[in-house]
């Protein structure tokens, strides 16, 4: 009894020493001695790696990763975080490769799917005949720079209460099979959402040159929601706009509305709109996280998350007074509800509904080339603006 009672008190404090060393390597990225990592199982290094990527080391988390897949090569999930980590280091060909055989592993991985998909539609460079070389002391010098000089500007954000802009992401909701809504006279929400995100991008090259402006798609393809915020997340946006053209349950409703991101709404029908945009989800047939396991990465975001709401929230009601102003709309304020597309972007973000297809007013406004560019002229100057002045 003795004895059994000794291997049980030896095998609790292995249990928690894990434990222990999983929990700080979550909450304080990058201290950590190799020596502390002997032993570690895969799911302990692929949430490593998930530290790393977002301290933006991608070179180390590829380096993560491969121990990972050494003790678990079938696991499709870190095979689609080495697929975001050789993307991150600026290996397409690795990048693609990992995405590929996430996807061979599990054929419901969208997200993986995708991206392979948007990797191929660009030349890849020549094959080079040597293996990503592991970081050298150099390199993590580097690293550690930059996320010291990230944290002091995120330190001074905080001080300020001010986000500055210099990256956005425009979205152009829906697309491909899934058409959004849909008027009396077949004019598809999908299609005025990509045309005012281009014509948008247009006018703030001349008009905001210093500002970067990306699309998280270009042409008509179905693209899931989580996969929408992840391209923001990955290309560090500064904020996050969703395109989209509502429809009522009554035909004369019409006008034009900002909404931000809440856990609860606002209002009967930003709950009823939320619903709609939501039901997409159906469509993503992405995979869920296994039972048990911890995404370290959400419980982190978790305590951001609100600041990020309240800066969307103050950016929405500038840009619903520059709309409301620019455009022969009615104004139909500023509203929040739980977007599903908006809830876990790591920025201010913020949904525009710039009229109703339901409306049949509306709807032949929106056909028309000249009444688009004016939107897009709005949605460009109140852009502008928070270029100009920040969140």
């Amino acid at each position: 009894m003795k004895r059994l009672l000794k291997n049980f008190a030896i095998s609790r404090r292995k249990a928690l020493g894990s434990l222990a060393v999983l929990s700080v390597a979550a909450l304080t990225p990058g201290v950590l001695t190799a020596a502390a990592w002997a032993g570690s199982t895969a799911l302990e290094f692929g949430l490593r790696a998930q530290d790393l990527l977002a301290a933006g080391d991608a070179p180390r988390a590829v380096g993560t990763l491969e121990k990972a897949l050494s003790l678990s090569p079938e696991d499709p999930w870190l095979q689609g975080l080495l697929g975001r980590a050789r993307l991150g280091a600026g290996d397409r060909r690795g990048a693609l490769a990992a995405f590929r055989r996430a996807v061979s592993l599990d054929p419901g991985d969208s997200y993986s799917r995708m991206m392979a998909e948007r990797i191929t539609q660009t030349p890849l460079p020549p094959v080079v005949a040597q293996r990503i070389r592991s970081p050298s002391a150099l390199d993590r010098r580097a690293a550690q720079e930059r996320s010291e000089a990230v944290s002091r500007a995120q330190a001074a954000g905080q001080d300020s209460g001010r986000f500055t802009l210099r990256r956005v992401m425009l979205d152009p909701g829906h697309g491909g099979f899934d058409p959004g809504a849909v008027g009396l006279g077949g004019l598809m929400e999908k299609d005025v959402t990509l045309d005012l995100a281009l014509r948008t991008e247009s006018i703030l090259a001349s008009t905001a040159p210093g500002l970067k402006v990306y699309l998280t798609r270009r042409e008509d393809y179905y693209l899931p929601l989580s996969a929408r915020t992840a391209e923001a997340n990955r290309f560090s946006a500064d904020v996050f706009v969703s395109l989209h053209i509502n429809a009522g349950e009554r035909r004369g409703a019409n006008g034009v509305e900002t909404y931000s991101c809440s856990e609860k709404a606002s209002s009967r029908e930003a709950e009823r709109l939320a619903a709609f945009e939501n039901s997409v989800l159906k469509l993503d047939n992405g995979k869920q996280a296994r039972p048990g396991f911890l995404d370290m990465e959400e419980l982190l975001f978790r305590f951001e998350r609100r600041r990020y709401w309240d800066a969307g929230a103050r950016a929405a009601r500038r840009v619903q007074t520059v709309l409301a102003g620019m455009l022969p709309m009615p104004d139909r304020g500023v509203q929040s509800a739980d977007f599903y597309v908006l809830r876990k972007a790591r920025m201010p973000s913020l949904l525009l509904e710039t009229g109703f297809v339901s409306n049949p007013q509306e709807e032949a406004a929106l056909k028309r080339a000249e009444h688009r560019e004016r939107v897009a002229l709005a949605l460009a100057a109140a852009v502008a603006g928070l270029y100009r002045e920040g969140v």
